[in-house]
Formats: C-alpha cells, sequence, structure tokens
C-alpha cells in the first residue's frame, strides 16, 4: 500500500450490525419502522456469506484487504492506515449505507459508521476505477471511497466539513447489551 492509491469498499457497512439490532431490538423498532423495512433489515443475512471479492481482487491490481468487521468502517480505516503506516482520505458520502440501516440506527441512537460490519471489505489499488469495472462484472456491489495519503493523517470529509479519524472505540452494537 503506498499513496496515491485508491481506497475500494466492497458490499455496505453495517449490514450484520443491522440484522443483529432488529433481532434484538424489533418490538421497540416496531412502534417506529415499517414491518416490510424491518424485513428487509433482517434480510440483509443473506450479505454475510462468503462472497468472491478477494479473488476478483486479487487478480486485478489489489495492494492490500482489510475485512470491515467490529467498531465498523471507521475502525477498519483506521486499523488499516496504522498498519501499513500511510494516511487516508475518504469521502464520507461515498461509503455505501443501505436506507435500512439508517432508520434503525436512528431509532436506536447508533452510529452506523461505528457499527459491526461483516460482509464489507475494503482493499487498496494502483486503479480504482479498474478494480470496480471489475467487481461490477462479477455481481459485487462496491465504490470507490478514498485516497491512500502521505501523511499519517486520516481524514473523512463531508462535503466541506473536514474531520479526523477517533482512535477506535467500542462498537456500537455494544450500547444495546451485544459483544
Amino acid at each position: 500500500m503506498k499513496p496515491g492509491q485508491d481506497i475500494v469498499m466492497t458490499g455496505f457497512i453495517a449490514l450484520e450490525g443491522t440484522v443483529r439490532a432488529v433481532e434484538l431490538e424489533e418490538p421497540r423498532l416496531r412502534k417506529t419502522l415499517p414491518q416490510d423495512l424491518l424485513d428487509t433489515a433482517k434480510s440483509f443475512r443473506e450479505y454475510l456469506k462468503a462472497s468472491p471479492e478477494a479473488a476478483v481482487a486479487r487478480r486485478h491490481g489489489e495492494t492490500a484487504m482489510q475485512e470491515v468487521r467490529e467498531g465498523g468502517i471507521f475502525t477498519a480505516l483506521w486499523n488499516m492506515a496504522k498498519e501499513h503506516q500511510v494516511g487516508l482520505t475518504v469521502w464520507l458520502k461515498k461509503i455505501p449505507v443501505r436506507q435500512e440501516t439508517i432508520e434503525v440506527c436512528e431509532v436506536l441512537e447508533l452510529n452506523p459508521y461505528e457499527l459491526l460490519s461483516g460482509g464489507c471489505t475494503l482493499f487498496t489499488a494502483d486503479n480504482g476505477n479498474d478494480l470496480l469495472c471489475r467487481f461490477e462484472e462479477a455481481g459485487i456491489p462496491a465504490a470507490f471511497i478514498g485516497k491512500i495519503t502521505d501523511s499519517n493523517d486520516r481524514i473523512i470529509l463531508n462535503g466541506e466539513n473536514c474531520r479526523y479519524l477517533n482512535r477506535p472505540g467500542a462498537d456500537e452494537i455494544e450500547k444495546l447489551g451485544i459483544k
């Protein structure tokens, strides 16, 4: 991994945490959210199965890979930058998140960017667009979300707002009593 490379993400953030939160808090969520939204959220379990993205990425220029799990996308980005001693800039609005996840997180007061995200993987590559095309050909949802930089800064851009990633803390799912 080196400065200038692209950061590509497959899948959607917080799917695993969404499934677990709905399973645990469905009666509470039903008071606010429609049942079809909750049923769709529970169906996210199918996205948590193994997928071929790692094999596709290896064949098409991936230089590093980081599974997104406990602590969500922010923890995975932090860990990837720390492990490879690089900085990064990520555009928050480019990180794929399902609307159902946003709705569930709003009701339960959870941050989806710090929520259990099994089924989601980060990759770096010299040519992120090429990697995106290969994922698309394989039917794997993916997005270009950022760049590797030559500083140690871990920056998240949200429109005109700029913030630094905080050192990872506990996963948001723990707010629901799940560990």
